[in-house]
């Protein structure tokens, strides 16, 4: 395998590990926010009406979206450099012509 393919796979493997964590992320905000959304006894029994209002506050949002963001670039640039120092200790061809 050429330099061009491994950087081209190491690229599309990026794009994936990027979609894996927005779809997980986005199916648990759906949820909670279906969650948050559903009206009724059945959720909370709390006062009269035995509902819960919830307000949106986009600037909240936004800070919200922009913390995620920032764990999500530190998660994947450290697990990938990890990834990276492990393969390289278990798979350096000078390691294996010691043992």
């Amino acid at each position: 395998m050429n330099v061009a393919d491994q950087r081209k796979k190491t690229k599309n493997n990026l794009w994936v590990e990027i979609f894996d964590v927005m779809f997980i992320m986005v199916l648990c905000f759906v949820i909670l926010l279906t969650t948050m959304l559903m009206r009724g006894k059945v959720l909370v029994g709390s006062g009269s009406t035995g509902r819960i209002d919830y307000s949106f506050n986009l600037p909240i949002f936004l800070m919200l979206v922009l913390a995620l963001g920032i764990y999500m670039f530190y998660v994947l640039s450290r697990s990938n450099k990890e990834l990276k120092s492990m393969i390289r200790y278990l798979y350096d061809e000078t390691r294996q012509k010691v043992s």
